[in-house]
């Protein structure tokens, strides 16, 4: 059973917030939980990749969104997270994958471009890397897979951007590489999901019983209505519907169980001096 705790609302909100700001992450597997989701008065919306995200909210410039695993993990002392929220996924993700001209037994020794827009990513490639005996060079890239491929033997890509050239299969300077997805290494190793981000704020700014009940609603009509969601994506991506509508079939969203003993996992190959029982959830 996972050790984490909960945490109530303080009774004592700090002082009334004119605007509330809702970060919300530019991915398309992010899509189904806010779907048709506007901004209300009192709600503003702030759109980017988990890494400008994160860094907002660290800053106290937004006040609740999608935060990368390691990021909550790392910052468990400021940080709180929903208690029912997660992109987790139990074995592939479709989205977080590593290109590589040689086998992976053979990367030892070789440069492996980063993409700059997921700690979280980075981190479990260190992991899944360390857990087979790899020790590699990095080097942090714009997520560019011509580019990265062009000055190093490996790259790794999350996200629309990984996915679309996941599919594609397409050849990079004349050959196409090998690919490995990031979730399943995960799950042949632990056979557990893995938990890749969940909704947070700091924990000296709850957030108001109507956004998180405007998440949960937006969460119930976007998993309800899939195909109408992996329509514009599909376009967005230059890839099929039924292609996105599996993608985004796959994930898990509500922080179960399972998910939290995937990112105590996590936590304990990724954070040093993690001790069970750290991470805190709001009780709403």
């Amino acid at each position: 059973m996972s050790q984490l705790s909960s945490a109530k609302v303080p009774k004592d909100r700090r002082l009334e917030r004119l605007t509330e700001r809702l970060g919300i992450v530019s991915y398309t597997n992010v899509a189904p939980l806010h779907w048709r989701l506007e901004p209300w008065a009192g709600a503003a919306f702030v759109r980017g990749v988990p890494t400008e995200l994160n860094r907002q909210l660290l800053g106290g410039d937004i006040d609740l969104t999608l935060v990368s695993s390691v990021e909550f993990l790392r910052h468990r002392d400021l940080l709180r997270a929903l208690p029912d929220f997660s992109i987790a996924t139990l074995g592939p993700v479709y989205s977080v994958m590593l290109f590589h001209w040689g086998p992976w037994e053979q990367l030892s020794g070789k440069k492996i471009a980063l993409t700059t827009d997921s700690a979280t990513s980075v981190e479990l490639l260190h992991v899944l890397l360390r857990e087979t005996g790899i020790e590699a060079d990095f080097v942090p890239m714009a997520p560019d897979l011509d580019t990265m491929l062009s000055t190093c033997d490996a790259a790794l890509l999350i996200g629309d951007v990984a996915l679309r050239e996941a599919v594609s299969k397409r050849e990079v300077n004349g050959q196409k590489p090998r690919v490995t997805d990031l979730g399943k290494g995960w799950y042949d190793l632990t056979k557990l999901p893995f938990t890749f981000a969940v909704w947070a704020s700091r924990k000296d700014m709850p957030p108001s019983d109507l956004l998180v009940a405007k998440l949960r609603a937006a969460r119930e009509h976007g998993l309800g209505h899939l195909a109408e969601v992996s329509r514009p994506e599909a376009e967005k991506l230059g890839v099929s519907e039924s292609v996105v509508q599996r993608y985004l079939g796959n994930f898990r969203y509500y922080l179960e169980s399972p998910d939290r003993d995937g990112l105590l996992a996590f936590a304990e190959r990724s954070v040093p001096g993690f001790r069970p029982g750290e991470l805190t959830f709001w009780n709403l």
